[in-house]
C-alpha cells in the first residue's frame, strides 16, 4: 500500500524536526538530565509538528539508549512503539470527549507499565473535552502516578481552561519557515528520485502557509502529475492561477482606469474567482510592493525570483504613500466583507475609491495626490488648467476698471493656455466684461442715471492753524433732512433677524426711508445704539431686506430739522458697501 510523503518522510527524532529549535532543544536537555515533567502542552497551527514531538518524546521517555536526548530507534522498546505500543495510548480528544471516555483512562493510569519506565498519554485536540470532562482530568493532571506522563496537544489553546494550563509545562510551536521548508521538500525530492525546481519549492512552502503536512501533501499530488514538478504544475494542482491579474489590477489603478479595472472584476466574478480572496490577494500583493520599495528581498518579500522582478518594476511607478493608501483601503474592505450580502459591490467601490482619490479627504490620499503631481511635473507631462479670468476693480468713483495682466509667451509647464495674444507687443492679455452689480450702482449713484463721466472730487484747501493758535471748535456739516420720507412698513421684520438684545433695544422705534438712507426714531439710548453701537449690523440687515445697500442714520422726528451728516455721500457709501462684502479697507 501506497504511504503518503507526509508519513513517510515524519521525523523520528528531534533533530529532525525544523524551524521548533527553541522546544526541541529544551526537551533534549530536560530527558539528558532526567527532568522530565509529568504534563506537557503542544499549541500552535496545524502542520507545525506537534502530535510528532508528542511520539518523539513518548519514545524518549522509555529509550534505554538515549543518544543526546533524543531517541535511539534501535533498543526494543522504540521498536515496538511504531508497532502499537500498549505503554503508549493517544487519544483523540474529538471523538473521546465525554466524562466516561476519561474515567476510563484515569482507572487505567494506576496499572504500572507493561515493559517501559513510563505510561504516556497522547491527547490530540485536547480543547475538544467537555467541561465535565476538563473536570474530571484536572485532579489526575495535577497528582498523576509516578509513571504517568501527559502530553495535550490543540491548535485552539484558548479554549483548554486556565485550570489545566497551570499543571502544563506549555511550549508554543511556531509555523514552518519558508526557507526550512523549501529545503526539506527539495531533500524529500531527491530521496524520491523526482525533480523540483526551487521556484516550485518555494511557491509550495508559501501556499501551505507554515505548515509542513499541508506542504508534503501538495508535493506528493504534483509527484502524481508530473516527476518534474515546476511553477506551473504547482499552480495546477493546487488550483490557483497566475499572478498576471494582480500585476494587471495594480497597473489599472495607478493609471486611473475605472471602466477597465471594473470590467477585469466581472471578468474574474465571472470564472468563479471568490471577491473575498481576491482581496486578500491583493492586500499581499500591495504587501510585496510596499516591501520591494523598501528594498526588501525576495525571501523577505516571500515571493518566487520571476515575481519580484515584476515587482520591482511595478513598485517603481509607485510612491510609498500611494502603496499604504491602497493597503489602507483594501483592509477597510476587507474587514467588512464579512458582514455583508454583497461583497462584490464593496469591492468595486474599493476599486473606484482607489482610482479616485479626490474622493478621500485623508491625509494619505492627499499625499497621494500630491505625489502624483510631482511625478507628472518631473516626467514633463502638461496637466491641463482652466485659465481664470482676471477680477475687475473700481475705482475711488466706483467704476469699473480693469487691470491688464501680461505674462511670458513661453507658457508655464503646466501648459495654461490663454484667451487671447498680441502679436504686436508680443505680450498677452486677458480682459473681463465691464459690468457692475445693480446694487453697488443703486448705493453709489442712487437712482440717477449713471453719468458719463464723472468729474473728480474737489477737495476744499485746508489751512494749518499755527502753533500757538487756539484751537478751533469742529464744525460738522449738517444735511437738510427730506421733506416727506416714507415709512419703512418692514421695519419690525428688520428687528426680528438681529439678536435678541437688539430687538429689545429697538422694540419702540420707528423707521422711514428716503433714497437709500433709513431714518431711525424713537428713544434717544435705542437710536445711539443702533446708529452707533449696532450700526453695521443693523445696515447689513436693513440692505438684505430692503434689497439694496442701505445707510442708517438718526432723526428725533420726520420734520425738517437739520440732522448731523451720517456718511450719505457716494465715496462713504462704496466704503460701506465693500465691508459689507468681507473686503478689509486700509486707512493711510
Amino acid at each position: 500500500m501506497y504511504l503518503a510523503l507526509y508519513r513517510k518522510y515524519r521525523p523520528r527524532t528531534f533533530d529532525d524536526v525544523i524551524s521548533q529549535e527553541h522546544i526541541t532543544t529544551t526537551l533534549k536537555n530536560q530527558l539528558k538530565n532526567g527532568q522530565s515533567s509529568h504534563a506537557y502542552l503542544f499549541t500552535g497551527s496545524r502542520g507545525t509538528g506537534k502530535t510528532t514531538c508528542a511520539k518523539i518524546l513518548a519514545k524518549a521517555l522509555n529509550c534505554t539508549k538515549l543518544k543526546d536526548g533524543n531517541p535511539c530507534l534501535e533498543c526494543d522498546s522504540c521498536k515496538s512503539i511504531d508497532e502499537d505500543y500498549s505503554d503508549i495510548t493517544e487519544i483523540d480528544a474529538a471523538s473521546n470527549n465525554s466524562v466516561d471516555d476519561v474515567r476510563v483512562m484515569k482507572e487505567e493510569s494506576f496499572y504500572a507499565p507493561m515493559s517501559g519506565k513510563y505510561k504516556v498519554y497522547i491527547i490530540d485536540e485536547v480543547h475538544m473535552l467537555s467541561i465535565q470532562a476538563f473536570n474530571a482530568l484536572l485532579k489526575l493532571i495535577e497528582e498523576p502516578p509516578a509513571h504517568v506522563v501527559f502530553i495535550l496537544a490543540t491548535t485552539e489553546v484558548h479554549k483548554v481552561p486556565a485550570t489545566i494550563l497551570s499543571r502544563c509545562q506549555r511550549f508554543e510551536f511556531r509555523r514552518i519557515d519558508i526557507n526550512d521548508s523549501k529545503k526539506r521538500l527539495l531533500w524529500v525530492a531527491e530521496q524520491e528520485g523526482k525533480t523540483l525546481t526551487d521556484d516550485a519549492a518555494f511557491l509550495i512552502s508559501k501556499i501551505s502557509e507554515g505548515g509542513m503536512r499541508d506542504a508534503l501533501s501538495l508535493l506528493d499530488q504534483c509527484f502524481s502529475v508530473s516527476d518534474n514538478v515546476n511553477t506551473e504544475v504547482v499552480r495546477e494542482c493546487a488550483g490557483i492561477s497566475g499572478s498576471d491579474y494582480l500585476f494587471r489590477i495594480a497597473d489599472l489603478i495607478y493609471d486611473r482606469g475605472t471602466g477597465e479595472l471594473l470590467m477585469l472584476l466581472d471578468e474574474l466574478i465571472s470564472k468563479s474567482k471568490d471577491v473575498t480572496r481576491l482581496c486578500e490577494e491583493l492586500i499581499s500583493h500591495y504587501r510585496g510592493l510596499m516591501l520591494t520599495k523598501s528594498g526588501a528581498d525576495a525571501l523577505a518579500v516571500r515571493v518566487t525570483s520571476e515575481d519580484y522582478e515584476k515587482l520591482k518594476e511595478q513598485s517603481d511607478r509607485y510612491s510609498l504613500e500611494q502603496i499604504m493608501r491602497c493597503i489602507s483601503i483594501l483592509s477597510d474592505t476587507f474587514s467588512q466583507m464579512g458582514r455583508v450580502r454583497t461583497p462584490a459591490l464593496l469591492l468595486e467601490m474599493c476599486f473606484i475609491r482607489l482610482c479616485t482619490p479626490k474622493l478621500d479627504i485623508d491625509e494619505k490620499a492627499l499625499s497621494a495626490r500630491i505625489d502624483r503631481l510631482e511625478q507628472l511635473i518631473e516626467n514633463g507631462v502638461q496637466a491641463p488648467v482652466t485659465p481664470v479670468s482676471p477680477a475687475p476693480y473700481y475705482n475711488s468713483i466706483g467704476k469699473e476698471t480693469i487691470k491688464e495682466q501680461t505674462v511670458n509667451e513661453k507658457p508655464e509647464p503646466f501648459g495654461i493656455e490663454l484667451p487671447e495674444k498680441l502679436k504686436e507687443s508680443g505680450k498677452e492679455k486677458s480682459k473681463a466684461p465691464k459690468t457692475m452689480p445693480d446694487d453697488l450702482k443703486s448705493a453709489v449713484f442712487g437712482n440717477d442715471p449713471i453719468p458719463e463721466k464723472e468729474k473728480p472730487i474737489d477737495f476744499p484747501a485746508v489751512e494749518l492753524p499755527r502753533a500757538d493758535a487756539e484751537p478751533v471748535p469742529e464744525k460738522k456739516p449738517v444735511q437738510k433732512q427730506p421733506d416727506n420720507p416714507a415709512p419703512l412698513a418692514i421695519w419690525q421684520d428688520i428687528i426680528s433677524t438681529l439678536p435678541v438684545s437688539i430687538q429689545y433695544g429697538l422694540e419702540n422705534t420707528t423707521a422711514a426711508i428716503a433714497g437709500n438712507t433709513v431714518y431711525i426714531n424713537g428713544g434717544k439710548l435705542a437710536v445711539t445704539m443702533a446708529v452707533t453701537d449696532y450700526r453695521e449690523m443693523i445696515q447689513k440687515a436693513a440692505s438684505k431686506a430692503i434689497g439694496r445697500n442701505v445707510a442708517i442714520t438718526a432723526a428725533e422726528n420726520f420734520g425738517n430739522e437739520p440732522i448731523p451728516e451720517q456718511k450719505t455721500d457716494k465715496v462713504s457709501l462704496f466704503l460701506d458697501l465693500a465691508r459689507s462684502k468681507g473686503i478689509e479697507i486700509k486707512k493711510k
